[in-house]
């Protein structure tokens, strides 16, 4: 399988890229499937920070490190995507394109570019509030303990997301939408999508009950359920908590990052500063952010906010 079949659809969680993924897949040229997270599970080989072992990865990637070094003419990078591209060439039978939608991929977007700068990648962005709306809804989330869980994805990925647009705005194999785009002007927006991709588009491909190549174990968990279901889960109101922990994020995210991200700003929120976030921010969870991002001072103001959200909120 060549490189150029490649294509991955990037995107925080709850971006709708299995909405996207649906759409894209929905013909004879493209083949997928429910979220592999084949890179991630090879992440230790480009990105090693990303992996912890009991074994003390650190140390493992210093002794590999220093193997290859004492043995150059070997390629290992080169051996890496040539097995990479082996893992993915049965989806690629009788298709033109293969695409891998797995949103973490955003902890790893230059090291997709560096590693396959011949594929396509996909940058799906959608408001990050709404992002966050649409986990606690959708995952049944009770308290921050459950919303922690996902932190690096609220609080790292939008920025991640950005710097990697930022940095590859060029790039004619990186095209960057947004969510609330592909929902309001659909067909226009796909059209360009299979465009770039250069396969040719049909109006039915945008009905895509019948398109079973994105179900699976990973993915939207909505995708085989009715319709009554979906409209109930997103009806459903946040608790207070959560809403002013929402306009803590804001104020943490910024009017001019909103804006530069895709004109997320103007939503007449009452930003400010939240207890509620802080609480949430500074949860010790050393699987998701590094440890020692939680300072002593801050572990002592933390201590503070389990009281106030405690026996206050």
């Amino acid at each position: 399988m060549k490189e150029e079949q490649l294509v991955f659809i990037v995107s925080q969680p709850r971006a709708g890229s299995t909405f996207l993924q649906n759409l894209l897949s929905n013909n004879q040229d493209v083949n997928t499937c429910s979220e592999p997270w084949i890179l991630l599970h090879f992440a230790n080989q480009f990105k090693s920070d990303l992996v912890t072992g009991k074994y003390n990865n650190v140390y493992a990637n210093i002794a590999f490190k220093d193997y290859l070094s004492k043995h150059e003419k070997f390629e290992f990078k080169n051996h890496l995507k040539a097995l990479l591209l082996k893992i993915y060439e049965p989806l690629s039978v009788d298709h033109k394109i293969v695409i891998d939608k797995t949103p973490r991929y955003w902890e790893i977007l230059d090291e997709i570019v560096e590693l396959f700068p011949s594929s396509k990648v996909i940058v799906l962005k959608r408001d990050p509030l709404d992002v966050v709306r649409s986990i606690i809804r959708t995952w049944n989330i009770k308290d921050f303990d459950d919303l922690s869980r996902y932190k690096r994805d609220i609080i790292i990925g939008p920025r991640r997301i950005h710097e990697f647009c930022i940095k590859h705005k060029e790039n004619e194999n990186v095209y960057q939408l947004k969510y609330e785009d592909l929902i309001t002007d659909t067909k226009s927006v796909t059209n360009s999508l299979y465009k770039w991709l250069r396969i040719d588009f049909k109006d039915e491909y945008l009905d895509t009950k019948n398109n079973l190549k994105t179900k699976g174990l990973f993915g939207d968990p909505f995708q085989n359920e009715n319709k009554f279901t979906v409209n109930q889960t997103k009806s459903k109101k946040l608790s207070s908590k959560f809403e002013k922990m929402l306009k803590g994020f804001y104020n943490h995210l910024g009017t001019s990052f909103l804006s530069d991200y895709g004109n997320y700003d103007k939503r007449g929120i009452d930003s400010k500063k939240s207890i509620s976030f802080y609480y949430y921010l500074h949860l010790a969870n050393a699987n998701n952010l590094d440890p020692n991002y939680v300072s002593f001072f801050s572990k002592c103001k933390r201590l503070f906010a389990t009281l106030y959200i405690r026996y206050f909120n």
